[in-house]
């Protein structure tokens, strides 16, 4: 009798945890920790099937399998199954959860998490039980990425899985001619983007309009990775408040003159949203030299490699693969120049220039609000975020991992302890894991897309309508007056 009224108090404390979820509970100093960790408590549910929705590439590549047939057999003895949700990546719980089609556990990134986390849509994690909140396990500006206070309570909603922040992909046999005077295996050109500017524009010269060859590429009208020229010169995203928007802080406008110039001599097709998808197959063509993106996408780039190298000159898929190993190279973004001028020589390649910092942001698990099956839900999620998952996934897709210790894993490649060192230097400012983030891209978008066109498509190379430090600083601060305006209108 005492077990089935225990049975029914947890119960009974979920129950009413659901409701706060839904919109229907009290306010936020109602629970005590103790309640809130019921739906955590006791045995795993039996014979329930969890909908996962995974990354795209996770499931792409096969990773994704793995995992949940390791799981299903792990747990096998309590028939609890994880499955594909079968719905698109971008499926927003926010509106799905409620109407009881959203995924049992999720995998997001921290933005887009916490977003959910602050209108209960996603359920507060018993971080004592998860291998990966244990101490000195993740970095601590990583694990922050998912806390928030509520209810009276420091918590966390997410299990971090990756690390995402800009790197420099690129074929090393494209620079094998270049110059490396410091010896620390990534040639000269590709260490400043003054150097690069210069290679670029170059290499663009030398190729015709028919067969257009370019050197280094970009998406210009992708937020997440052009943030860190802004960042780099003085901007920030928020300041004390969500009301302190730090766009055209410090010497932010030179971040823009800098993508003007690199846009100067790119392919005009980084201005497209297909751009992010073709970039695999011309970098491995030979169309683009370098570009930068997150590393999670680093198994796409070398299996359009490999591909090439099969194709081209007819090797087996062992030896094609094997030389997409040896010339797909992943650097730190280069360095920038301090007068936010690219075709300004440099006198001292170090002087002259100092280390970009970029955006960067935390990929991970969360536990939906709308789930049957909390427990069995927990399981999968500590599950994935173990040692030797997160070593696998890395090994498979490429992923920087969130833990340190699978980071320094031999499996792992070097270009992930790259990325600590970044963090922590401070040169990658995670993204604020705050709901009036969603209303900043938009608009940082337009006028990214704004600086940029005005050199491709108006000014055939040169600025036209933001040719000064003045007009650029003026278009920052209309974009913070826009994002505001959004704001308000939210």
């Amino acid at each position: 009798m005492k077990k089935l009224l225990a049975v029914l108090f947890a119960v009974t404390i979920g129950f009413v945890w659901m409701s706060g979820c839904s919109g229907g509970g009290g306010s936020e100093g109602e629970y005590s920790y103790e309640e809130i960790m019921a739906k955590f408590t006791g045995e795993p549910e039996r014979n329930v099937t969890l909908k996962v929705l995974e990354n795209d590439i996770a499931v792409d590549e096969g990773y994704f399998d793995e995992l949940i047939a390791a799981f299903n057999a792990r747990y096998a003895e309590y028939g609890i199954k994880a499955e594909d949700a079968n719905m698109s990546q971008y499926t927003d719980l926010e509106k799905n959860g409620p109407l009881g089609y959203g995924p049992d556990v999720l995998y997001d990134a921290n933005d887009k998490i916490m977003r959910y986390a602050e209108n209960n849509h996603v359920l507060p994690l018993p971080t004592e039980r998860l291998d990966v909140y244990r101490e000195g396990v993740t970095d601590e500006a990583i694990a922050q990425t998912y806390a928030m206070r509520k209810y009276g309570m420091d918590l966390k909603f997410g299990i971090p899985i990756a690390v995402q922040t800009p790197v420099l992909f690129y074929r090393k046999d494209r620079f094998a001619r270049e110059a490396d005077a410091d010896g620390n295996g990534t040639p000269d050109v590709l260490e400043t983007y003054s150097a690069l500017y210069e290679y670029s524009k170059g290499i663009r010269a030398g190729s015709t309009n028919d067969e257009p060859v370019y050197g280094y590429v970009q998406s210009l009208n992708n937020e997440y990775f052009n943030f860190g020229y802004l960042l780099s010169y003085g901007a920030y995203i928020f300041g004390e408040t969500t009301q302190d928007i730090g766009l055209a802080a410090g010497e932010s406008y030179k971040g823009l003159q800098v993508m003007q110039d690199l846009a100067s001599v790119m392919d005009r097709d980084a201005s497209s949203d297909t751009y992010t998808v073709q970039a695999y197959a011309s970098l491995a063509g030979g169309k683009y030299a370098a570009t930068i993106t997150t590393p999670d996408v680093y198994v796409k780039f070398f299996k359009a490699l490999a591909d090439r190298y099969e194709k081209s000159e007819k090797l087996t898929r062992a030896e094609a693969e094997a030389k997409a190993r040896e010339n797909l190279m992943v650097a730190n973004v280069p360095r920038l120049p301090v007068s936010g001028n690219l075709k300004e020589p440099l006198r001292d390649a170090q002087g002259d220039t100092f280390a970009a910092t970029t955006m960067g942001g935390v990929n991970g698990y969360a536990i939906s609000s709308y789930t049957k099956s909390p427990k069995a839900c927990l399981l999968f999620a500590e599950f994935a975020s173990q040692y030797e998952q997160v070593v696998a996934r890395s090994a498979k897709l490429g992923i920087v991992p969130a833990r340190k210790d699978a980071a320094q894993a031999q499996q792992v490649s070097g270009y992930s302890r790259m990325v600590y060192e970044r963090i922590e230097q401070g040169r990658v400012v995670m993204m604020p894991s705050v709901r009036a983030l969603t209303y900043v891209w938009s608009s940082v978008g337009s006028m990214f897309a704004a600086v940029t066109d005005d050199v491709t498509i108006k000014g055939n190379g040169s600025p036209k309508e933001y040719a000064s430090a003045q007009s650029l600083t003026a278009l920052l601060n209309k974009t913070v007056e826009d994002i505001k305006k959004t704001m308000q209108i939210a």
